[in-house]
């Protein structure tokens, strides 16, 4: 177990460092100095991987396709997923690192062995084991916090305000339990996808002959083809995490992306991967399949038509490389009247997301008064046809 470890300390003064993510930088509790990442790793030979020094690239992220109705001939999947750039384990890294596993959830968390685990940050259970860090890959990237617990807090309470359906107790008898930043692992899937999409497009006019309204509609065959690359679609690798809510917390900015180092984690704690690339290859594809036919639906849309309707389509998807990040999370877990509530805000962008419970008595009071004043409005309307107002 890797427990007795190398800590990172202030070369001023050998007080402890912890990342502040307001600065970006490292930071002495004692003596206030700070200093970069870079001249931390390179004082501790905390260099990232050569071959992962070059692959410096730019992300783009692959939007979410609108959910309508459509029928796909078929999808020809081509290729195999690269993933030969991840390093196979965390090499001399280890020593600075800690595993903690959850004996309640089976949770697994990574922090840098100057973090004291007390409980586990996804039930609560007080209990923290230390385990094995083998089997673990090392991240290629990382987004570093750029927000502070403050930010997450403030965020929470913003959010609350916007909800007029939300419990008055709520607000004031809620206790925000968990309240932690994390890095959540994350495989990023580049892929190719290229289309021949069919649409039925619909034109109506209606004139009046006589007493007749006479409505005409005309069909036409819509043909779109187009070749897209992707980058960089995220998929959370982590069980503990619901997809949902991750993919909620998006778009990150890839372009503040920095090759991994541990010099980053102080103060913070590290998911451990254990979605494999295989079991995430479905999301990816399915985002990237999506969205290229979505680009093709918005363009066919473009034309005089009253309507279009996806009518078939032959799509090619082929697969890529695939990188390995950890990108910044908060999670806050909140209890009230015996349940548990969880939210997540993106540590680097603000944009929080969770579900909040519902009053329900005020649920039905706001539709009681909006069903009186639409049957006001419709009467309203009904007595000016009939020429009595």
């Amino acid at each position: 177990m890797a427990q007795n470890t190398v800590n990172y300390k202030c070369p001023s003064c050998g007080g402890p460092l912890h990342f502040d993510s307001s600065q970006g930088k490292l930071k002495c509790d004692y003596c206030l100095s700070v200093y970069t990442p870079d001249e931390i790793a390179k004082m501790y030979g905390d260099k990232p991987d050569k071959d992962v020094g070059k692959q410096k690239i730019e992300y783009d992220q692959a939007s979410q396709a609108e959910e309508m109705s459509r029928k796909e001939d078929a999808i020809n999947v081509g290729g195999k997923w690269d993933s030969s750039t991840i390093p196979a384990d965390w090499g001399e890294d280890s020593a600075n690192m800690v595993a903690y596993s959850c004996p309640s959830c089976g949770g697994e968390i990574l922090a840098e062995a100057s973090t004291a685990a007390t409980s586990c940050p996804y039930c609560g259970n007080p209990t923290i084991i230390p385990s094995q860090l083998s089997g673990s890959k090392r991240p290629q990237y990382i987004i570093p916090f750029k927000l502070d617990q403050n930010a997450a807090m403030e965020a929470y309470k913003k959010y609350c305000k916007k909800r007029p359906l939300l419990p008055k107790t709520f607000s004031s008898n809620s206790t925000v339990e968990k309240l932690r930043g994390i890095y959540v692992p994350f495989w990023l899937f580049d892929s190719h996808v290229s289309g021949d999409y069919s649409f039925l497009g619909e034109t109506s006019t209606t004139h009046r002959e006589g007493d007749y309204l006479v409505t005409r509609r005309s069909q036409f065959s819509i043909r779109r083809s187009l070749e897209v690359g992707y980058n960089g679609i995220p998929t959370d690798a982590s069980r503990n995490m619901p997809d949902d809510l991750m993919d909620s917390l998006e778009p990150y900015d890839y372009s503040q992306m920095q090759e991994f180092s541990t010099s980053y984690l102080p103060g913070y704690l590290a998911d451990r991967e254990d979605v494999s690339i295989e079991e995430s290859s479905d999301r990816a594809k399915n985002r990237a399949v999506e969205s290229a036919q979505n680009i093709a639906f918005v363009d066919a849309r473009k034309g005089p038509y009253t309507s279009v309707l996806p009518y078939g389509s032959n799509v090619s998807f082929e697969k890529g490389q695939v990188h390995y990040a950890l990108l910044p999370v908060y999670i806050l877990k909140v209890g009230w009247n015996d349940k548990n509530y969880l939210y997540a805000m993106n540590g680097q962008t603000g944009k929080f997301v969770g579900d909040l419970p519902v009053d329900k008595k005020r649920f039905f009071a706001m539709g009681a008064g909006l069903s009186a004043v639409l049957c006001i409005v419709f009467y309203l309307i009904v007595q000016l046809i009939l020429g009595v107002i």
